[in-house]
């Protein structure tokens, strides 16, 4: 079986978007005296970029379409014998 899709293109991007928002002088934009349901903006936003990193892993992380290849058996004839 091979699987098919951009995992590790998907996992760097989503590493330096990270990187690029989390980092203070962006974060620092948001840290104003405003305040959202009671809690100040800065918390909002960093809290809620957290759980879109988060759901952007999930989404990243699912199973893909699994392409079956059965041309070509992966497993020497010798060793069948072994399987259970």
């Amino acid at each position: 079986m091979k699987r098919t899709g951009r995992k590790r293109e998907w996992s760097i991007a989503l590493f330096c978007a990270g990187l690029l928002f989390f980092f203070p002088p962006i974060l620092s934009i948001f840290d104003k005296p405003v305040l959202v349901f009671g809690l100040p903006l800065a918390y909002i936003v960093l809290y809620g970029f957290w759980a879109l990193v988060i759901i952007a892993i999930a989404y990243g992380a699912r199973r893909g379409p699994v392409v079956r290849d059965n041309s070509v058996s992966r497993i020497p004839p010798s060793k069948y014998k072994d399987l259970p």
